[in-house]
């Protein structure tokens, strides 16, 4: 009985089903088979803002999803080539326009993700379409928002390209590339996980050219030039390939035939209309997307419907916060890198001058210095002084120049003042060390100063010559005075000593009246002599010596 009443209950379950209360499901269901903006940009097209309703409709995804984004130029194609993977028609899929106008705004994504297994799990593709670059009324800086946050939430980039592969989609590509991982590091504040590259399909529209496959045109765009003379032109170029080394690791190439002639009808004409071969390659492409897609990978852990949401909430509020680098910013950036290495430079030559140096001589080098700093700048600098950050940048760099001048210039002046000093306590010390000899030499003394002095007119240059060649003179006309003096009176002394033997010898031990006469009259003289020197001055005080000035 109990298995009777269970029954009965499933099956009026399965007849209410049937008879509408399924219509809400199908309702939700047929409500996401649209597509939903993420990202917009703001009046202006320099920024981007969240679409909330778009990025609640990832939230609603649990399990984990696989980005397949699609960027290139406008007009290549991007929206109609996602309603083709997904095989829906123009009139409910992404917008697809045939004016010279750019129809995708922003970035979007196809509402209804579309189940796949990857590694025996079942996940989800999430079809995001993006807004063409290189469209006009936009600033660089824009196109490179919008290219870097794609960069960075695929799990497979579409790289949609008309015709061939041009240098300049590398170059953008290696930019994006690398500003996104600057500014998910901003983002993740130091964390050491990255986000793991997703990967990358190289798609060649209109694929009519002949010769080498799609694939090795790839692999060579990608390849590293020769470069055997160093020329850095093609340094530059292979900078450019190293910065792409994890994405052209898991590169692959694809081209698609025009599928038809009247591409403005395209939205308008079935399968049976199209080039068989487009059909196919379309088939195959289909297949190649699910095969390239793997779950998306932060911080060690696959990516979910929240976690995309949350990731492009947190990249767009990071990449609208800093100003992106336009053209003109990265050769203002180019321009201070050169100027920082013309200033180094500068700083270099002022290293290699030998302090002290007189003034006229600092001024000289300082001058041929900057010649040549200016000069280098001049050749190597972008943009005109006119018209670009050069001009202004010049004049920071004459007076950053200058400030290290004067810097350089004190250094002289203390230098200056040290050597001087050195080379005139030394004179000083040689005076005061020929005073206490014990047997003086007025010739002596005024040859040794004379030489000290020469060595010191020599030696001491710069700033502080002068003040201390004034400060040694005075030194000279002090000791000099001095030496003379007690040269004086120790020669008085001895004379008088002299005298006095010579009166008692010729007294006592032999007597010569007119010796010891002698002897009497020259003491009495050197005791008299003196005395008529009334107004303090010295009978024995030599003028020639006391003023001399060598």
């Amino acid at each position: 009985m109990k298995l009777l009443c269970v029954l009965a209950a499933v099956l009026v379950v399965v007849l209410l089903t049937a008879q509408g209360y399924s219509r809400p499901l199908e309702s939700s269901l047929q409500d996401l088979r649209k597509p939903f903006a993420v990202v917009e940009p703001i009046e202006g097209h320099t920024k981007l803002q969240l679409n909330e309703a778009g990025l609640d409709t990832l939230r609603k995804i649990l399990g984990p999803v696989l980005p397949v984004v699609v960027i290139g130029p406008y007009r290549s194609g991007k929206s109609f080539l996602l309603n083709q993977l997904l095989g829906i028609g123009c009139e409910v899929g992404f917008g697809v326009g045939h004016t010279r106008s750019t129809q995708t705004k922003g970035v979007w994504i196809w509402g209804e993700p579309q189940p796949a297994v990857v590694n025996g799990r079942p996940v989800s593709l999430v079809y995001v379409d993006t807004e063409g670059f290189e469209s006009t009324g936009k600033a660089d800086a824009y196109d490179d928002r919008i290219f870097a946050l794609s960069t960075l939430i695929s799990a497979v980039l579409v790289y949609n390209l008309p015709e061939t592969i041009r240098e300049s989609d590398i170059e953008k590509l290696s930019f994006a590339v690398e500003l996104a991982e600057g500014f998910y590091g901003d983002v993740q504040k130091g964390q050491a996980a990255p986000v793991a590259p997703g990967a990358m399909l190289w798609l060649i529209q209109r694929d009519f050219l002949e010769g080498k496959t799609v694939n090795q045109m790839v692999r060579e765009a990608l390849a590293p030039v020769d470069n055997p003379s160093g020329d850095k032109d093609i340094g530059q170029v292979n900078k450019i390939r190293e910065s792409l080394q994890l994405i052209a690791a898991n590169s692959s190439a694809f081209g698609l035939r025009q599928p038809h002639l009247e591409r403005t009808r395209l939205c308008q004409l079935d399968d049976a209309a199209l080039d068989p071969g487009y059909v196919a390659q379309r088939a195959a492409l289909r297949r190649l997307v699910h095969r390239l897609a793997q779950p998306k990978v932060v911080n060690g852990k696959e990516l979910t419907g929240p976690d995309l949401a949350d990731l492009i909430s947190r990249m767009v509020l990071a990449l609208n916060s800093r100003d992106i680098p336009t053209a003109g910013s990265i050769l203002e950036h180019f321009n201070r890198e050169l100027m920082a290495k013309v200033e180094a430079q500068y700083v270099a030559s002022l290293l290699e001058m030998r302090l002290p140096m007189d003034e006229t001589s600092l001024q000289a080098w300082h001058a041929k210095a900057v010649d040549s700093a200016l000069a280098r700048f001049d050749a190597e600098k972008f943009g005109n002084d006119l018209h670009s950050q050069a001009g202004s940048l010049r004049e920071q760099l004459q007076a950053a120049m200058e400030k290290e001048f004067e810097a350089r210039r004190t250094g002289n002046r203390l230098e200056s003042i040290r050597v001087c000093e050195r080379l005139e306590q030394t004179c000083e010390d040689l005076l005061e060390r020929e005073q206490r000899v014990r047997l003086p030499s007025t010739g002596r003394f005024s040859d040794r100063f004379a030489r000290c002095r020469a060595n010191f007119a020599s030696l001491c240059i710069g700033p502080a010559h002068s003040q201390q060649a004034e400060r040694l003179d005075k030194a000279w006309r002090r000791e000099a005075g001095r030496f003379t003096h007690d040269y004086n009176d120790k020669l008085f002394n001895g004379l008088v000593v002299l005298m006095l033997i010579d009166i008692m010898v010729f007294r006592f031990l032999v007597k010569i009246s007119i010796m010891e006469t002698l002897g009497w009259v020259a003491f009495v003289f050197l005791q008299v002599y003196p005395k008529l020197y009334l107004n303090g001055g010295s009978a024995y005080d030599r003028d020639d010596v006391r003023d001399l000035n060598v």
